[in-house]
């Protein structure tokens, strides 16, 4: 049995739209956090002593991140197979990955963290923010084209 070519381009999609711009918050969220945490530390005392201020908030994130990313990516490379995005994300999860554990290990000190989350976090999101692009307009290559 053939299916109208509308739904079988439905059955294509993703089951859960929406997670390349879920993943792009993560990834802003953790720059947000290296950057303003040290102006908010320095501006209100008891935010120093609070759970965004401990250093395993990246790890946290990162449980929202790293899944989140590898679902939206895997789709977006399914249909595009543009192998810039999965570099880009790559990268991107990598660098957050060893950022957040890295100083627990004593591989980096603070301003590397901050720096290797910074660059990780912007990666993350311009792949995500590829991957939409060509997911939506019209770059499929999961299907063969009709002549």
């Amino acid at each position: 049995m053939k299916l109208p070519a509308d739904l079988s381009a439905a059955t294509d999609a993703p089951p859960i739209r929406g997670l390349d711009g879920l993943a792009m918050l993560f990834s802003a969220l953790c720059l947000v956090h290296c950057l303003a945490l040290p102006v908010l530390v320095a501006a209100l005392p008891l935010a120093a002593s609070s759970f965004v201020a401990d250093e395993r908030f990246h790890q946290w994130l990162l449980l929202g991140a790293v899944p989140t990313s590898l679902i939206a990516l895997g789709w977006g490379w399914r249909r595009h197979r543009q192998p810039l995005v999965a570099w880009l994300g790559s990268l991107g999860m990598g660098f957050m990955v060893f950022a957040a554990f890295g100083i627990q290990f004593g591989l980096l000190d603070a301003l590397g963290e901050r720096a290797l989350t910074i660059v990780g976090a912007v990666l993350l999101a311009v792949a995500h923010l590829r991957n939409y692009q060509l997911r939506h307009h019209g770059h499929d290559h999961s299907r063969p084209h009709a002549h």
